[in-house]
């Protein structure tokens, strides 16, 4: 009777095994992964024969933090762009939803090639509901299915762990938001601004705006800025270390940059208007372009030429404390926007 009941019990542990083994695992949910990197899955952005109001238009306007944008453009469809002059590789979309607590991955991105921009729908409307978010906990979707997301429910940001990548993330500490304009709609020739940009200056400037950005991100040169003896609007008052910190925030600040050409004259600046010549455009990625661009800038925060924020005087000045460190990054090929990665090199 022993043997008999022994028996038995390993029959059902037996048994039990093998109904554990049957059990299947959940299958692994993956991150869908995109290219926009030929004629066939993307288009271009900035290029030769585009029209003044393309080029200009407010659908281009950017913020300097997400230089790889994502936008809504409905329920069910969203737009993404490459706004810098060189491909990024192996980012991660992500996708915050209003009342989720965490971003979603998306979709990765193995390549997008430089202005690219493309339409295409969200993943989960023709594909897997199924998504991680950062913390790699999975998020079902499916109730946007059909209906999709509302677009102001949604923001969307990127991420990555490449060289490149992680230099452009360092932006998001600006506040500036750029856009492309013609500040001479009627060409009057007496001005100094270029009487029609083109194709060609909105994509050097797309590149000379990021490097600007990262060389004023950077904290050694907030430290050579506060530590430089400047002047204020009398020419004459220096300015103390508290001041020259709320200076330099303020560039930080600046919520907006309408960007020009010149002509006659290396830049102009005030306001939200920042224009710089092509010389400026075409030597930024091998030659110290702050004094013109620096000087600019100063001129946004509302200093005068009386100020050294703009004109040094025996040497010192704001442009000569971020002279300093924009040679440095050059000479250590620190920017994330290089000669040798920039995509048209018939522009340089």
């Amino acid at each position: 009777m022993k043997n008999i009941t022994l028996i038995a019990l390993l029959l059902l542990v037996l048994g039990c095994k093998k109904n554990n083994k049957d059990i299947e695992s959940p299958p692994a949910i993956v991150t869908t992964e995109l290219s926009f990197d030929n004629d066939n899955n993307s288009k271009l952005m900035f290029q030769d024969g585009e029209s003044m109001a393309l080029l200009t238009s407010e659908a281009r306007r950017y913020e300097i933090a997400k230089v790889l944008r994502v936008k809504a453009v409905n329920e069910t469809t969203i737009e993404v762009a490459n706004f810098a002059p060189v491909d990024i590789e192996d980012a991660t979309i992500l996708l915050s939803i209003e009342g989720s607590s965490k971003p979603i991955r998306l979709f990765k991105i193995k390549k997008i090639r430089a202005h690219a921009v493309q339409e295409i729908k969200y993943p989960f409307i023709d594909g897997s509901s199924k998504f991680l978010d950062v913390d790699n906990t999975p998020v079902d979707l499916s109730q946007y299915k059909t209906s999709g997301l509302p677009l102001n429910k949604v923001s969307f940001d990127f991420t990555g762990e490449t060289e490149l990548i992680m230099k452009l993330k360092k932006l998001a500490k600006l506040k500036w938001k750029v856009k492309y304009h013609d500040f001479d709609p009627n060409d009057n020739p007496a001005d100094n601004w270029k009487e029609n940009i083109d194709a060609k200056d909105v994509r050097r400037f797309s590149g000379f705006i990021i490097n600007l950005a990262y060389l004023l991100q950077a904290n050694e040169t907030r430290v050579s800025y506060v530590a430089e003896p400047i002047t204020g609007n009398d020419g004459l008052t220096f300015l103390s270390t508290a001041e020259k910190e709320t200076a330099f925030q303020k560039m930080i600040d600046i919520p907006q940059f309408n960007c020009g050409v010149v002509v006659n004259v290396s830049g102009l600046g005030g306001g939200y208007t920042f224009g710089v010549a092509n010389h400026v455009l075409n030597d930024y990625l091998n030659k110290d372009v702050c004094f013109i661009a620096i000087h600019e800038v100063s001129h946004m925060i509302g200093y005068n030429h009386d100020s050294t924020m703009t004109y040094p005087k025996n040497g010192q000045g704001a442009t000569e404390a971020c002279s300093r460190i924009y040679k440095q990054m050059l000479s250590a090929n620190e920017f994330p926007i290089k000669k040798a990665a920039y995509y048209k090199q018939s522009d340089l």
